[in-house]
């Protein structure tokens, strides 16, 4: 770059040049402004050629007295004072832009920067994304790395976008003209022809821009270049999607092993050999947030006697760990409060009141309820959060807040207003899952109860299950907001509710939670009969997530309630459920009097669903007690009949039927009709996710087909059962399978001999 006069500093020529603009807006002279300021007119005119550094405090303010100026453009004015005595001016040569030995990450982002400013047709790039994601670092390591391939310089100017006053245009062009070695004197006073100026110089020159902290499209515009040449970077916590012709890089969290890394440079290898399992709760904690990874780097830096471990666990406090994200100069909240004060009042209550929802992400509608606005006012309030980097959109149409960004909003909740609109979501959601789980029950389900606020009607089954699986964390988050309250009806309504459509969901883990809240409800309502009822559904959901001896033990309790409310057709479910329970606890005995009690009650109450569901179930235990042929026959009769009027459910029946059909023929050594009837097991689509009757249906297939000598095929069943019954979580069948495969691989097929089919 070069210079008029090797004595003036940019930072004072800016001032002078800044000084004299307004000046001449106010229609003074020298001598007038002399005359109402108090300050010479020498000094002033040094100041405008910028012989002079920056003036005093008292002087800055006697010229903004002069001038009139607002409070916004006092500010400007004296932080170009301040700048001029050395306080760090908003103008930054390349060798001056602070970068930091220990820069970790971004390489692709580096890489994204570098060929955006080294292809011909690209101009300006933003650099945009949420408070501490360290924008303005990765800027000086781009200037860094790029300074090369500009040889008429690098100038870097702060633009003050988060301040309150942030540094217009026609300002910023002027710290950039001089900054670019353009003679003072020549710089216009109107805006459109200090464009102009400003747009020729780059035009004629390559140089880099780097714009940092930009406000708003408006006072970015202006300085953008036309022409090819130089190259302009934007850092911005908004995308400034207002701007035309420029590239947009959006700045997250860095990775889990960038996180790591970045801590490991900062501490060095003494404090963090060994500390792996820390550390990496450390970037958890910090949520990936290079800010506060910093802040956590510096801390222990400045405590020799802390370990990881034990500013972990400060932090792992929510309710501290805000305040313990604090370094010097440096905190999470100071940064998240700059955006949040930029926020009009209706995007302030969205924000906070988001930190309500129980789940990590939702949709504009949940979103909606807790404003009490509509939803496509909600949903753009939504997209301004995310422009504003507050909020994330992890796929279109869900919306979700940072962890650090959810602690910051729920302290301005409790500071700002009282959470009882959390008591109104929660009552929402349920109503919103009894409404959508309605489109799965059998005839005579209950209505849903009317509320304040209009619940969420589906119009189809489809969407109905949309909804319950894409709000699944949040409806099951509200049940001890509603339990706490008192509201026990409600939340029995809706697990009775949802108890058909669990059957499309059997591996959710979130049935136990449901089911559970179910029974306390009932109890704290003396209602027997309902509380045996949940006590059931909780046995089943303990069933599918293997835990047997849990599931007997609660349909024993069911039973027991049951009886004692007189209630036949739940003791007969009870002992339905007791039969599966110990059948997989290995007492076929015990499992097939269960089945013979359950038949007996079922047919008593003319229940004809819990029959066939009890009839399978004593095939199953006949089987397991040694007695196929027996079973064979139950489940072969069953398959020609109807399981009952439950939605799917004859479908799912069928699937259920064939299976142990099959299961029927292997245990009678029957293996190519075994092999056939597997290949007939169809899972219905109305059972939806990873079922664990494809696991089992894939692995008896595979068995039969070994005992049939198709080692190849069998080793192909084997491995995909084994990959579903890991994803289920199901260790004991995923071992069996391990060791299935490794004795049908291809290669030791010539040691497992065709004859070994009829062992």
């Amino acid at each position: 770059m070069t210079r008029n006069d090797p004595d003036v500093s940019q930072s004072g020529t800016a001032f002078g040049v800044t000084l004299r603009s307004l000046r001449r807006a106010a229609r003074l002279t020298l001598e007038g402004l002399s005359e109402a300021s108090g300050v010479s007119v020498r000094a002033l005119g040094d100041l405008e050629r910028g012989r002079s550094r920056g003036p005093q405090r008292r002087t800055v303010d006697a010229l903004a007295a002069a001038l009139e100026l607002d409070g916004g453009q006092r500010e400007r004015l004296q932080r170009l004072a301040d700048a001029g005595r050395g306080r760090g001016g908003p103008t930054t040569p390349p060798h001056l832009l602070r970068t930091v030995a220990d820069f970790t990450g971004r390489e692709r982002e580096l890489a994204d920067l570098e060929a955006l400013a080294t292809t011909a047709g690209s101009r300006a790039a933003v650099l945009f994304g949420p408070g501490g994601q360290g924008k303005t670092t990765l800027a000086a390591e781009a200037v860094r790395r790029l300074a090369g391939h500009f040889p008429d310089g690098c100038v870097g100017v702060r633009l003050h976008g988060m301040s309150e006053s942030p540094l217009p245009a026609t300002e910023a062009l002027v710290l950039v003209l001089t900054a670019l070695g353009h003679p003072p004197d020549r710089i216009p006073v109107d805006l459109a022809a200090r464009e102009a100026v400003y747009r020729s110089t780059l035009a004629s020159r390559r140089a880099l821009i780097v714009l940092d902290d930009a406000a708003d499209e408006e006072r970015t515009r202006p300085l953008l270049p036309d022409a090819e040449g130089s190259f302009v970077l934007v850092t911005s916590r908004r995308p400034l999607a207002g701007l035309e012709g420029v590239r947009r890089i959006r700045l997250g969290g860095l990775s889990g092993r960038e996180s790591a890394t970045l801590l490991q440079r900062i501490l060095g290898a003494p404090r963090t050999d060994g500390q792996s399992e820390a550390i990496a709760r450390l970037t958890e904690l910090c949520g990936h947030l290079p800010l506060a990874l910093r802040i956590v780097g510096n801390r222990l830096s400045s405590r020799p006697g802390w370990t990881p471990s034990r500013l972990a666990d400060q932090l792992g406090d929510e309710e501290r760990r805000l305040s313990g994200l604090v370094a010097g100069d440096l905190a999470v909240r100071s940064a998240l409060a700059l955006s949040y004060g930029q926020l009009t009042v209706p995007h302030r209550l969205l924000l906070r009141r988001l930190a309500l929802l129980p789940g990590p992400d939702t949709g504009p509608g949940l979103a909606a309820v807790l404003t009490g606005e509509d939803v496509w006012t909600t949903e753009d309030s939504l997209d301004v959060l995310v422009d504003r980097g507050l909020l994330e959109e992890p796929a279109p149409g869900r919306y979700g807040l940072h962890d650090l960004v959810r602690l910051f909003a729920r302290e301005q909740l409790d500071e700002e207003e009282t959470r009882s609109v959390g008591l109104r979501m929660a009552d929402w959601l349920l109503r919103s899952a009894s409404a959508a789980g309605r489109w799965f029950e059998a005839p005579g389900a209950p209505e849903p109860w009317p509320g304040e606020v209009p619940a969420f009607a589906p119009a189809s089954a489809d969407e109905a299950e949309a909804w319950l699986t894409a709000e699944r964390p949040h409806w099951v988050g509200a049940l001890p907001l509603m339990f706490e309250a008192g509201r026990h009806r409600e939340i029995l309504h809706t697990s009775r509710t949802l108890y058909w459509f669990s059957d499309r969901w059997d591996q959710w883990p979130e049935w136990q939670s449901l089911f559970s809240y179910g029974a306390r409800s009932a109890a704290a309502l003396g209602d027997r009969a309902a509380e045996a009822h949940q006590f059931n559904c909780l046995a089943w959901a303990h069933s599918f997530s293997y835990q047997y001896e849990q599931a007997e033990q609660l349909a024993e309790r069911a039973l027991a309630l049951a009886t004692e409310a007189g209630d036949v057709g739940q003791q007969a479910w009870a002992w339905a459920y007791l039969t599966g329970a110990r059948m997989n606890l290995e007492r076929p005995a015990e499992a097939e009097q269960a089945a013979e009690n359950a038949i007996r009650l079922f047919e008593a109450t003319g229940d004809t669903t819990g029959k066939a569901v009890a009839q399978r179930a004593r095939g199953s235990a006949l089987r397991e007690a040694g007695r196929p042929e027996e079973a064979l026959a139950i489940h072969r009769a069953l398959l020609g009949a109807r399981a009952g009027d439950v939605p799917d459910l004859d479908n799912y029946m069928r699937a259920i039927l064939q299976h142990e059909t099959a299961l029927d023929l292997l245990a009678l050594r029957r293996w190519p009709e075994a092999a056939e009837a597997y290949r007939a097991v169809t899972v219905p689509a109305t059972h939806k996710g990873i079922d664990h009757l494809q696991a089992r249906a894939l692995s008896g297939l595979a068995t039969a087909l070994e005992h049939c000598g198709d080692l190849a095929e069998a080793h192909t069943h084997y491995t995909r059962a084994h990959a579903l019954y890991t994803a289920l979580g199901d260790t004991t069948s995923a071992a069996q399978t391990a060791a299935a495969i490794e004795r049908t691989r291809p290669a030791d097929a010539a040691r497992h001999p065709r004859s070994t089919a009829t062992r």
